[in-house]
């Protein structure tokens, strides 16, 4: 299993990286493959919440169901896929510094059958796409008013 890492700062609180990163309806904004997102329920975050998102692949968009696995807020968010050949595993960690908030980013895929295939895809293509993902985060966070 590769794990890909990546990490930012962002100058702001902890709390409100957390909680703009833990907001599903949000993800679209700050990770270019996510056409759509959503938790159910949306505003209640906790271990065992679930969400979907629907993400731009090759071949088309694919829709995939994932559930909350860690939740610390303010310090840590993790969550897995629950449905398809395929499973992300995500956990982000938001460490507090003296300028703001470091975020640690890591992923990794489970692959189920033919989804043993798909993961190395799906490894090189969070890997392309992650940097671009934090700097959009960034991007959006240190924009917003305080």
């Amino acid at each position: 299993m590769k794990v890909i890492e990546c990490s930012t700062e962002i100058a702001r609180a902890p709390q409100e990286v957390f909680d703009y990163v833990t907001d599903a309806a949000r993800l679209p904004e700050w990770q270019p493959s996510v056409e759509e997102a959503s938790a159910e329920p949306p505003a209640i975050r906790k271990v065992g919440m679930r969400g979907w998102e629907v993400r731009r692949v090759p071949g088309g968009s694919q829709k995939a169901r994932w559930q909350v696995t860690g939740c610390e807020p303010g310090s840590r968010w993790a969550v897995e896929g629950i449905d398809g050949p395929v499973r992300a595993h995500v956990d982000i960690s938001f460490v507090p510094t003296d300028g703001g908030t470091h975020v640690d980013y890591r992923v990794w895929f489970e692959g189920r059958g033919i989804g043993k295939l798909i993961r190395m895809m799906a490894t090189h293509g969070a890997g392309a796409e992650m940097p671009a993902s934090l700097a959009l985060l960034k991007q959006r966070l240190e924009l917003v008013d305080a």
